[in-house]
């Protein structure tokens, strides 16, 4: 029946594509429809309930993107209309409808499927300068796909860093997996502080809707230099003030010793001519006695 009722609503919503989408409980998937972004400003994503179609975001804009919650709707560089879901939950599963008003749209039938290596957005420190090596569990029925590893920031760009088959390595990025423990590892070397964004790791998926089904999102977090790091190099103004500070104490110290001997003179002086003088008071007194 519910096969059924997916099959109508594709017959009636006029100019559609219909296809099933799998994202997994935690993770995310990124929809992308032939829809064009730009050809109007109504842009709209509801949920089917019997006989209605609730509203999710429904919205009048000439901007790349908009967004509601855990939804996202935006255009890509092609101008391509698409829909991001994070952090998927069971209650997300279900027929969706979306694309722009009284005119092109799609509907997906979307199955969110429970998996242990599926656990939501997990979170990694990482210092500047450091090396690091993310790794992450991938469902079984997945060995064969090729893997993909996008970088996902605050703004919702989004951007391929990896893949398994054609971009093993990126710059300072890497990937490799290992198919008999289903686990991907992805090294980062020389941390930046730019590398502090959402990683997010998943397969392709071609149909009348293509979309990446995303199990595993990595929040990396990036802080300032380890304890356990030495800076190695100093800047001039630190150089000038320890010299300066060198010569200030080399010069107290200098001044502080002069005033010590003058004094140790003065006392050595004034000894030797009291002592001096008491002699010849004793001399005097002897003299005289003999006259």
């Amino acid at each position: 029946m519910k096969i059924l009722l997916i099959f109508i609503l594709c017959l009636l919503s006029g100019p559609v594509d219909c296809s099933d989408v799998i994202g997994y409980s935690g993770g995310s998937v990124l929809m992308i429809s032939n829809i064009n972004w730009y050809t109007s400003n109504s842009k709209y994503i509801c949920k089917v309930k019997g006989n209605d179609c609730i509203d999710i975001i429904r919205a009048e804009t000439k901007r790349h993107q908009t967004q509601e919650g855990r939804f996202f709707l935006y255009s890509n560089t092609y101008n391509l209309f698409l829909v991001l879901i994070r952090k998927l939950k069971p209650q997300d599963a279900g027929t969706y409808r979306f694309g722009l008003e009284n005119q092109s749209n799609a509907t997906v039938n979307l199955k969110v499927v429970n998996d242990s290596c599926c656990a939501g957005t997990k979170l990694k420190t990482a210092f500047v300068g450091q090396n690091i090596t993310i790794t992450c569990s991938y469902p079984g029925e997945y060995e064969s796909n090729i893997k993909y590893v996008l970088k996902l920031d605050d703004d919702m760009n989004i951007e391929r860093v990896l893949d398994t088959e054609t971009k093993l390595q990126n710059g300072r990025f890497s990937i490799s997996d290992d198919k008999s423990a289903k686990v991907l590892r992805m090294n980062l070397s020389d941390v930046r502080e730019a590398d502090g964004v959402f990683y997010i790791f998943g397969v392709w998926k071609d149909g009348s809707v293509r979309y990446y089904s995303y199990f595993t999102e990595i929040q990396l977090h990036v802080t300032g230099l380890s304890t356990s790091i030495q800076p190695t190099t100093t800047t001039g103004t630190d150089m000038t003030t320890s010299a300066a500070l060198t010569e200030t104490a080399s010069a107290v110290c200098f001044s502080s010793s002069a005033i010590i001997i003058g004094v140790c003179v003065c006392v050595a002086l004034l000894l030797i001519g009291g002592f001096a003088l008491m002699i010849y008071k004793l001399r005097h007194k002897r003299t005289q006695g003999y006259f």
